[in-house]
């Protein structure tokens, strides 16, 4: 069954969903918290309620954008004294006026729906919503995902927010997904009155999600292009307090029409090329440069500004966004990775008790203890994340374990210093072996453009997809039926549990009948009834093969330039392809297999290549054995002692 679109259900979740289908001076700890540690910080609410207000804030080239400022209440009673502020900058639109079925009309803005910024308002925090140029009621055009214009404004919507009289000039960011993103680029500009941010499940290289490999995720940019047009067009974002008639947002969102959206942009030719341009009006261009902020790490490395960073190992940035961390090394910073989707753990109880305990320790001064201990969590899964049986069953039992502190691993950096790599080869009868010395041989597979990784995935939810067969649960497809269509290797039972943490990477020796196509590689954990469960991913597009060195710390893993320059055809002779698979951390149980999966295409997410009708496919052999046979990496964790 087709998953259901929410249209980016992130943190502006049940809002969009519901609409679209100087440091600060040092402080005592207040009455209620604590040194509790890692996820378990709480502090009782001060206030009970906020009032919304919404004005224009000019920018220096004259654009007016849109933002809505939350005072918090007691009582009805409004704090008398400057707060600190979180702001939530957005493209997604802040605000949306509606009217009931007797015509009468209401506002539905995000900081009301959204659980974490209450949590923050009642504890003492104002609370800002910005709309980006060219979207929302905010004037000017949009020059695609976090344009220079949208990355220079958040540096005066910031300044502007500390000269106000309900803040105290400590400002703090917010957000998931695009909000996520929009704090790394405000961080690169260094706004004077940003103290730190709390960035989530968003990705720092946004060629890398969208055409990672050089295989393009057409599902996620057409539904989200067209998500996103719609709504920067549509005549529902809230007014300002200053336009009751909502004269000055109807002229505002027809100046959106010279937006340039993102499913029509990367439709240009040469866009799956990380060296693509894309000019645009007097003389100014798009680039994947422009659109990420892994060219100016140092601007952030040295920014002063604080940064958390969460990801979530079933999100769409699980390999992206721990790069982040890795090439902040001055920064102060953490990094915590939980069991979820890209709308996971969102408004629990660790999420929660992290984001107020940076915030209290950042923007407060609270000494909390919040950097005296291992700058990374992580959350190694042991259950899967597959549709159970049970129709009532809403969370994963991993998701369900990690709102305990106590299940999360602490770690000194990331990926952990003590992990061992273990290797197994593809030998022969579909057998993922131990032992590399195989005889050489090769299977032959034709590709079967149904092939998917199943009727709902990581992908779907980056865009607010959720299951319509299922209560709107978010568990992925038992594998056996796609693994019939695809090539597949599995190891025999496990003597002992495995723990697998970082990042697989898959080596194969490939010829093919054609000059090009695309590899999907999938890692599965086989349990005892022999159910195939969904563990990560990772693809290539052959011709993109060629392997250099990234120019930022990138794990270690096979860096794929992508520039036109660099793609070569498959020739006649076996050539390897590397591919790295999505970070992970999970443990493989006793008795449980470990399956590799290799198929030729994604149905539901990738376009069809190298016949985009899904009619020519191709015929790949996969070699195996010998001195160009194929194999498999993955990170092990020691034992956990007894």
């Amino acid at each position: 069954m087709e998953p259901k679109t929410g249209f980016l259900t992130l943190c502006t979740v049940p809002l969009l969903a519901a609409i679209l289908a100087c440091a600060p001076a040092g402080g005592d700890l207040p009455a209620g918290g604590e040194h509790a540690g890692f996820g378990a910080y709480t502090r009782e609410a001060t206030y009970d309620g906020a009032n919304r207000y919404s004005v224009y804030v000019p920018m220096p080239d004259g654009v007016r954008v849109s933002v809505d400022y939350f005072i918090p209440t007691s009582e009805g009673v409004e704090a008398s004294e400057p707060l600190p502020t979180i702001l939530h900058y957005t493209r997604y639109t802040r605000a949306f006026q509606l009217k009931d079925e007797d015509g009468n009309t209401r506002i539905l803005a995000q900081a009301e729906q959204d659980p974490v910024l209450q949590h923050m308002l009642h504890r003492g925090y104002t609370v800002a919503v910005a709309d980006a140029r060219g979207t929302g009621a905010s004037f000017g055009v949009h020059n695609g995902a976090f344009s220079i214009e949208e990355t220079a404004d958040s540096f005066h919507i910031i300044e502007w927010i500390a000269a106000q009289p309900w803040s105290d000039g400590n400002v703090g960011m917010q957000g998931r997904s695009y909000p996520g993103m929009t704090q790394y680029q405000a961080a690169t500009r260094r706004p004077p009155a940003l103290k730190a941010i709390f960035a989530e499940m968003a990705g720092p290289t946004p060629y890398d999600f969208v055409f990672r490999g050089g295989t393009y995720k057409n599902e996620f940019i057409g539904t989200w292009g067209a998500g996103t047009k719609a709504a920067d067009l549509s005549t529902r974002a809230a007014p300002v307090d200053d336009d009751p008639d909502g004269a000055l947002r109807d002229a505002a969102v027809a100046e959106h029409a010279g937006n340039l959206w993102a499913h029509e942009m990367l439709a240009e030719a040469g866009a799956g090329l990380r060296d693509w341009k894309l000019d645009i009006d007097d003389g100014d261009h798009v680039s994947w440069d422009t659109t990420g902020t892994s060219d100016d790490w140092t601007a952030m490395d040295t920014s002063g500004i604080a940064i958390y960073h969460l990801a979530g190992w079933l999100d769409i940035y699980a390999t992206q966004q721990p790069m982040a961390f890795a090439n902040l090394p001055n920064a102060s910073q953490k990094m915590m990775i939980g069991p979820w989707i890209h709308g996971g753990g969102y408004g629990g109880d660790v999420h929660n008790a992290e984001f107020l305990r940076w915030y209290d320790h950042w923007l407060k001064g609270i000494d909390n203890g919040v950097m005296d201990e291992a700058p990374v969590h992580y959350y190694v899964m042991q259950g899967s994340h597959t549709l159970p049986e049970d129709p009532d069953a809403a969370l994963s039992l991993d998701e369900e374990r990690a709102e305990d502190p106590a299940t999360w691993t602490a770690a000194d950096s990331w990926p952990p210093a003590d992990l061992a790599n273990r290797r197994f080869a593809l030998a022969g009868e579909g057998v993922l072996a131990d032992d590399s010395a195989n005889e050489a041989s090769q299977d032959e597979y034709t590709v079967d453009y149904s092939s998917s990784v199943g009727s709902f995935s990581r992908w779907m939810n980056g865009h607010g997809a959720r299951r319509q067969d299922r209560q709107g649960t978010t568990f992925f497809d038992e594998r056996s039926a796609e693994n019939a269509k695809a090539l597949t290797y599995t190891t025999g039972p496990l003597a002992e549990a495995m723990t697998i943490v970082g990042h697989p990477i898959v080596h194969l020796s490939v010829t093919s009948t054609h000059d090009d196509g695309d590899f999907f590689v999938y890692l599965e954990e086989v349990d005892a009834d022999g159910r195939s469960h969904y563990v990560t991913e990772g693809a290539l597009r052959a011709s993109y093969r060629a392997v250099g060195d990234a120019p930022w710390d990138d794990h270690g893993l096979p860096f794929h330039r992508g520039h036109a320059e660099d793609l070569e055809p498959l020739p006649d002779e076996p050539v390897e392809l590397a591919i790295d698979l999505m970070a992970t951390a999970v443990t493989i149980d006793e008795g449980h297999r470990l399956r590799l999966t290799i198929a030729g295409a994604d149905a539901a997410n990738h376009a069809l290549y190298p016949d985009p009708q899904g009619v020519d496919a191709p015929t790949v052999a996969i070699r195996r054995g010998g001195d160009d046979g194929s194999w498999l990496d993955v990170p092990v964790a020691p034992p956990a002692p007894e």
